[in-house]
């Protein structure tokens, strides 16, 4: 029996803030059979979605028995955007949506310092 997956996106803490950068990661679970393809994208000013180019972020896709992640890096100047991850299934496609203007706040208490 083919069962959707469950997919949830989330604010994912990282180095790259010293860099002015963040990560959102994207979880796909609970689904059979277990294999998905995953894809990030934005609106745009106009409101309009379209597909995130090469040059926007870097893209990291880790899976495991049962779930699939993705880890999706987008510069400072991206954050005004709200981005969606689309997994695509043999159940159909699953979106989940974050809004990264009020997700991914820039606070000063949010630096780490390193040594």
């Amino acid at each position: 029996q083919v069962v959707k997956p469950v997919v949830s996106v989330y604010p994912a803490a990282s180095r790259g803030r010293l860099e002015e950068k963040s990560s959102l990661l994207c979880l796909a679970s609970a689904m059979f059979p277990p294999v998905v393809r995953i894809s990030w994208r934005r609106q745009t000013e106009c409101g309009c979605l379209e597909e995130l180019p090469s040059a926007d972020g870097q893209q990291l896709e880790l899976r495991e028995s049962g779930c699939t992640a993705s880890v999706l890096q987008i510069y400072q100047t991206k954050f005004s955007y709200e981005y969606s991850c689309y997994v695509q299934h043999e159940g159909g496609t699953v979106e989940a949506l974050i809004d990264t203007a009020s997700e991914l706040q820039w606070h000063p208490a949010n630096y780490f310092i390193y040594f």
